[in-house]
C-alpha cells in the first residue's frame, strides 16, 4: 500500500483541516462544537465513511481529500484552496 507522501500530507493538515473548520463557521456552526479531533475523526470521517486516514491508499487519500474540497464548495459555499 503507498503512502501518502509529505506534500499531501501538510496540504492535508495545513489547508484542507483548516479551511474546512473555517467553512463551517461560516456556515454557522459553532466553535465550540468541533475540536481539531471532532473534525477529523468524527466529522468529516462520518459524512464520508473514511477509516482511519493512515489506514488510506494515497488514491483514497487523494478521493477523501477531494470530498471534503467539494462538500466545502457545494454545500457551505466555500473554495479551499488548491495544493498549488
Amino acid at each position: 500500500m503507498a503512502k501518502r507522501s509529505l506534500d499531501a500530507n501538510a496540504y492535508y493538515w495545513g489547508v484542507v483541516i483548516p479551511h474546512s473548520s473555517t467553512a463551517l463557521l461560516y456556515a454557522g456552526w459553532e466553535k465550540e462544537r468541533f475540536s481539531h479531533y471532532d473534525l477529523v475523526h468524527k466529522f468529516w470521517k462520518n459524512i464520508l465513511n473514511t477509516p482511519s486516514t493512515k489506514d488510506l491508499t494515497t488514491t483514497q487519500f487523494s478521493n477523501y481529500i477531494e470530498d471534503i474540497i467539494r462538500i466545502c464548495a457545494v454545500y457551505l459555499n466555500y473554495q479551499i484552496p488548491d495544493s498549488n
